[in-house]
């Protein structure tokens, strides 16, 4: 259990020296939010000095592409006709990806990991999408984060961390509905003891499904010592999954600073 990816999540950029501490914390990923905007590769340089200086510690940066202000900027441009929408949304997810991703990539300071919320979709403000129309638009930032960083691995997060016929069913749809392929699937989880059995049966069953890492997001929860669930509980269960697919665990900066130690 000692090589599992213990990856915080953090806000904004923080100073080098925080991600020293969280080191001695037995971190060895930085999960952090970017909040997409027309033009954002523009205006990157925190971001490059982010990673770079995550980098230089040997850690990871796992990045999570938040896209919802993107798609509304669409909105404001060409209004609430799908069809009209989905294909702008498509050209602004890749530009703005891709574009942003070679500038961090040229400057040594490329992710590790991009993440992508596959409920966005079904979130998007005057808009109904198909199913189909929900894949091209995550299809679009797939490839654009392939094409700038091709070592970087996918992960198609989903809150259906307990509810294995809802999250198989996405999953499905996604490969027949012609997605682009992912490497990991992040399962965002609430600890509590009366739902962990489930959530051990999904981990399985997805990793065995669609030949996927798992991670287990519980960054949601400030203190989960309340919920008769420890850290090493949720370890063991990610440590079980079929052929050795269980990747890591999705910790809050807060509650590792009630922790003594991850690792």
């Amino acid at each position: 259990m000692g090589d599992l990816c213990r990856m915080v999540e953090v806000s904004g950029v923080p100073a080098k020296d925080r991600y020293n501490i969280l080191k001695t914390k037995g971190i060895n990923t930085i999960f952090s939010s970017i909040d997409m905007i027309d033009g954002i590769y523009d205006r990157a340089e925190a971001l490059v000095t982010m990673g770079s200086d995550i980098h230089s510690l040997g850690l990871k940066w796992c990045v999570n592409l938040a896209l919802n202000e993107l798609y509304q900027g669409v909105i404001s441009e060409v209004g609430t006709d799908n069809r009209m929408f989905v294909r702008k949304a498509e050209r602004a997810g890749f530009e703005n990806t891709h574009k942003l991703f070679t500038k961090l990539a040229a400057a040594g300071a490329a992710p590790d990991y991009v993440q992508i919320e596959v409920e966005t979709y079904n979130r998007i403000e005057g808009l109904s999408l198909s199913f189909e129309e929900q894949t091209r638009m995550i299809n679009a930032c797939i490839n654009a984060a392939k094409a700038a960083c091709p070592g970087a691995k996918i992960i198609l997060a989903t809150e259906e961390s307990t509810d294995n016929e809802k999250a198989k069913k996405w999953y499905s749809r996604f490969q027949v509905s012609g997605g682009k392929p992912f490497d990991i699937i992040s399962l965002k989880y609430n600890v509590n003891a009366e739902t962990f059995y489930d959530l051990s049966c999904n981990m399985s069953d997805l990793s065995r499904r669609f030949e996927a890492d798992i991670l287990i997001d519980i960054s949601g929860q400030d203190d989960i010592y309340s919920a008769d669930i420890s850290l090493e509980d949720i370890d063991s269960a990610i440590a079980i999954v079929p052929f050795d697919r269980g990747l890591g665990t999705v910790y809050s900066d807060e509650m590792l600073a009630k922790a003594n130690m991850v690792a």
